[in-house]
């Protein structure tokens, strides 16, 4: 321990502790909070870090979010309503914003000021023009101060409609981005925005997606690629991080601008969960578990196998469950080793973590900075640290939301809940981390009347936040003098960087040229031509400009190439290909440059098809790339283009080669996507496509006798019924009866019947129903969802059950429910006629029944049988099942036997929303469901068990609708008795080591 305690700096945080009263030592829970003094001592740091108290109650309480204006004010918004049941609902006045300052320059702020009060949730603060873009769910505000009294006395409403069904995931995160513009995060749902200023816009529809908007442009605010809860964090060229509550940092990789371009490529992730080290990571917490967590786990460290877990895993936590507020290192006051390092908040294990990014192709790994601690942890549990900032000093700055509990109520159980004081303790602390001498002197900025020179100057500085403050002063003053010195920088800046703030800063006045565009395309830094392609992308779509363009697709740069791709979607009038196409064939490409190009490939994608189709495909993710090409075109469904598509096929041989299945599957994939029916096509090809489509048919029919035979590799008999699914139906129709039997590999049989679903025959609800009593659960869960698909095949499903060829204990109430509810009137009527008795038990009525399982002795191994049957299809554990929801090991260390029965029986009691599950029904009248993992512009991906995807294009989309229930079904206990019930929970518990 001795050992530990150094290497993360904590001896002589103890020497401080000495003169600063009694603390607990680690381990022992304090006694109630602690005074800011006591609360200082029982930080641990790296050596030669420091961590100093910059602000507390009561001049600040219940921080959420800080930033610093050109002047070195700080402006704090405090959501003093914080938890309000979980909910950003109800008349709420409580929030306020306080202006902080240090008068004396003793860097303590002393002198509190009141900004703005009767606020609602404030959740980020942004300075701007002299006043501060506030986010106050439902709004987004602008607060200004006309009359000189220190307080705002005019607020105008910009935006409104974001969500607030979560406390933890209103609006957030507002901030100057590189390129001119004011970038949030909007958590899960969004919200449904609204210009408050042009009210005649359209609205802008969010769900998982971020935004950015010109703040002196009425209705500019759009879309952008997110994914995260609480936080948002650029590098210093401007590449976006996020995080949400188990996943600590992920990567915005694709641009939701860029994917618009595409209106026919479905894409199905544009984040990244960059750590090496896992999403939901463990952590080196160093306070102890407080009392009301230690109930909430069982009391009992029994089971035969608690002795292999090693003490510290003994214990209900110790993993990150409550990320948030990530901040990218970008200054140079640190050690050389901690720029461009990550930092991320877990409030509940009372510490910032630290991780090291490094490149890896289009995008980052990042591993741990610390081996065996954090980069900055207490042993008093009431530091909830939940925002970071970068300040003009180069330290880095850390709001203390200072309280006993940060959990909402949704996520505590109602025994508990009821022993905690939820609401706010009037207590809030800032604290700053650094590694200056104490004393020594720190930099106050004083800019807001700077002359232009003095601005530029600062666009080179090492400090992020000098440079973008500098660039958004500028863009704001629109100084025609800051120009000539502009240029001059360009070309000129030692650091690169300020090379690619000086360029941007040109293009926020307008000024920038595109001679100094072709210039910066040449850049010896990789940075700077990173941001020369994303400037191009502004300037007109053809010319010399776009040859300099194209002339990067051999650049040595990973991440130029990936930005190279993206940028030659915004041109028109040239020939993309052949750069593209280049692009593609780089050893290093990896499949997000190759979403990349896809989603500039619009108008190209037969000529590029063409191109690439010449390799033959020899890796997988050629033929992924070559498939998604063709999705492209059979989703445009232009006759000529799919007429030059088939002809790639060739010539039908006795089997179908991987890259006429690679471009047959894409292919069927985007004609499914398109308004021509698939069948049609394959029955009834237009004159010009007839010889082609035969060509086509007889492939199928190779591939329909490679599914059959058993003495091929399972995979290519799986790969080879996805085909079937994409083409006519009658090679599919051949084989699948063979394949649905209880004799075939369950991976053959969920195969057969996701291309049954595909089809739109009407054969295909008997060839389902048929073999039904053979179905595994999963299979079964499949087979539902194909289905209830199609309001053409629920009548077959409705006799089946009138027959008891399927029972009713064998669907999910939910899915009853859909049958009771049906918007078809005879359908409806049919179902409640064939239901009536079948009445959906109370959740809370089931558990109840449940509870005795609580009181019966589990076995570990028979509850692991008990997952593999019931759970796996889903969750993963000790190398079993599939990672659909959440990281359940995590997950499970918070969780006591009694809450564990809950979460089984009752699973949308609370609902996370990335979890939610959803209908989305297509204009072809198809319904699909599952949880939404991805949206861009252009398509949505739905995930459902065994990770099943269906990806549909916007354009195909008729309504989304959320059920409100979570994505985990109902109705387990139709599966498992009070016995198996004991034994799964005595297997979590084992698994999660908790005590």
């Amino acid at each position: 321990m001795r050992r530990l305690w150094w290497a993360c700096g904590l001896g002589p945080i103890l020497l401080l502790a000495l003169s600063a009263g009694a603390v607990a030592p680690p381990g022992l829970a304090p006694k109630g909070p602690l005074s800011p003094r006591e609360e200082q001592a029982t930080f641990s740091v790296p050596k030669g870090f420091r961590v100093e108290l910059v602000a507390c109650e009561p001049e600040v309480v219940d921080p959420v979010a800080m930033a610093f204006d050109e002047d070195g004010r700080i402006f704090v918004a405090e959501m003093r309503g914080y938890p309000n049941a979980g909910i950003g609902t109800g008349a709420i006045t409580s929030g306020r914003i306080k202006v902080l300052e240090d008068r004396d320059g003793d860097g303590y702020y002393e002198t509190a000021t009141l900004y703005a009060d009767n606020l609602r949730f404030p959740t980020s603060v942004m300075p701007w023009r002299g006043g501060l873009l506030v986010a106050n769910a439902p709004d987004l505000l602008y607060l200004e101060q006309t009359r000189g009294k220190g307080k705002s006395d005019r607020r105008r409403t910009l935006y409104s409609g974001f969500d607030l069904a979560n406390i933890q995931q209103l609006v957030n995160s507002l901030q100057w981005g590189l390129d001119n513009q004011v970038h949030g995060c909007a958590g899960g749902k969004g919200g449904t925005i609204r210009s408050a200023e042009k009210p005649t816009a359209p609205p802008v529809v969010l769900r998982g997606r971020g935004i950015r908007f010109r703040p002196d442009v009425p209705a500019s605010l759009e879309p952008t690629s997110g994914g995260g809860q609480y936080g948002l964090a650029p590098d210093e060229w401007g590449r976006w991080f996020t995080a949400t509550n188990s996943q600590h940092l992920r990567h915005v990789v694709l641009p939701d601008h860029a994917l618009r371009r595409n209106p026919a490529l479905p894409v199905g992730a544009v984040t990244l969960d960059v750590p090496d080290h896992g999403a939901a990571c463990k952590v080196f917490r160093r306070s102890p578990f407080e009392g009301w967590r230690v109930e909430r786990t069982t009391r009992r460290k029994g089971g035969p196998d608690a002795l292999r877990f090693p003490t510290t895993e003994l214990v209900p936590g110790g993993y990150v469950t409550s990320a948030c507020s990530p901040a990218i290192y970008t200054a140079d006051v640190f050690p050389p080793e901690y720029r461009g390092n990550a930092f991320v908040c877990d409030p509940a294990n009372n510490l910032v973590h630290r991780d090291v990014l490094a490149p890896r192709g289009a995008t980052f790994t990042a591993k741990r900075g610390h081996e065996d601690c954090e980069f900055l942890a207490s042993t008093d549990t009431w530091f909830r640290p939940v925002h970071l900032t970068l300040g003009p000093d180069g330290a880095l700055y850390v709001l203390d939301f200072y309280r006993e509990v940060i959990e909402t109520p949704l996520s505590l159980p109602d025994d508990i809940k009821k022993k905690l004081n939820l609401e706010s303790r009037g207590r809030g602390r800032i604290w700053r981390v650094t590694n200056r001498p104490a004393g020594a002197p720190r930099r106050k900025p004083a800019l807001s009347k700077a002359p232009a020179a003095e601005l530029v100057k600062h666009l080179a500085d090492g400090n992020a936040w000098w440079r973008l403050t500098a660039q958004r002063l500028l863009v704001e003053r629109q100084d025609r003098a800051a120009i000539a010195p502009l240029r001059k920088l360009a070309k000129t800046a030692a650091g690169t960087v300020g090379r690619a703030h000086a360029l941007w800063a040109l293009h926020g006045l307008n000024a920038l040229e595109e001679g100094e565009i072709v210039e910066a395309l040449k850049d010896p830094s990789a940075g700077v031509r990173e941001q020369a392609l994303r400037l191009a992308e502004d300037r007109p779509k053809k010319g010399p400009l776009w040859s300099a363009v194209a002339a990067l697709a051999d650049d040595p740069s990973p991440r130029v190439r990936f930005q190279l791709a993206l940028t030659l979607g915004a041109a028109e009038g040239v020939d993309v290909a052949p750069a593209l196409a280049k692009v593609a064939r780089a050893p290093d490409a990896d499949s997000w440059t190759h979403t990349a190009i896809l989603s500039s490939a619009y108008r190209c994608a037969p000529a590029l098809l063409t191109e690439l189709a010449r390799d033959r495909a020899e890796t997988a993710a050629q033929r992924s790339l070559l498939a998604q090409l063709a999705a492209v075109v059979g989703a445009k469904g232009d006759d000529a283009d799919l007429g030059k598509v088939l002809a790639l096929l060739g010539a039908s041989g006795a089997e179908v080669r991987p890259h006429q299945v690679a471009i047959l599957d894409g292919l069927g994939q985007g004609l499914q996507n398109s308004s021509r029916p698939l069948a049609r096509l394959w029955d009834s090809p237009p004159p010009r496509l007839k010889e082609p489509v035969a060509r086509a048919r007889a492939l199928f029919e190779s591939a329909g006798a490679l599914a059959k035979d058993g003495k091929r590799p399972l995979g290519e008999r799986v790969s080879a019924l996805r085909l079937l699914g994409r083409g006519p139906y009658a090679p599919l129709a051949a084989v699948a009866p063979d394949l649905l039997t209880a004799a075939s590999a369950p991976e053959l049989q969920r195969a057969a019947v996701q291309a049954l679903a595909r089809q739109e025959a009407p054969g295909v609800a008997e060839l389902l129903i048929e073999p039904w009593a053979g179905y595994s659960p999963a299979v079964r869960r499949e087979a539902l969802e194909a289905l209830f698909a199609r309001a053409d095949r629920l009548p077959h499903l409705l006799t089946a059950l009138e027959k008891k060829r399927v029972l009713t204990s064998q669907i999910e109430p939910a899915r009853l429910e859909q049958l009771r509810r049906h918007p078809d009137v005879r359908l409806r009527a049919r179902a409640l006629k064939v239901l009536a008795g079948q009445v959906a038990p109370e959740r809370r009525k089931v558990v109840e029944a449940y509870r005795g399982a609580l009181d019966l002795k589990g076995d570990r191994t028979r509850g692991k049988l008990v997952f593999k049957k019931t759970c796996a299809t889903c969750h993963r554990l000790e190398g079993e099942g599939i990672e659909v929801g959440p990281d359940l090991l995590s997950a499970l260390r918070n969780k006591s036997s009694e809450q564990l029965l809950i979460d089984v029986l009752d699973p949308s009691q609370e609902v996370d929303p990335r979890y939610l599950n959803y209908l989305v029904t297509t204009k072809r009248g198809l319904q699909l469901s599952g949880m939404i993992v991805a949206e861009t512009a252009a398509s949505l991906t739905l995930r459902r068990g065994e990770k099943a995807e269906d990806t549909v294009l916007r354009a195909q989309v008729e309504k989304v609708e959320a059920t409100g229930k979570s994505l985990m079904p109902e109705g387990l206990e139709t599966q498992v008795g009070k016995r198996e019930m004991a034994d799964l929970i005595a297997y979590l518990r084992a698994v999660a080591g908790a005590r």
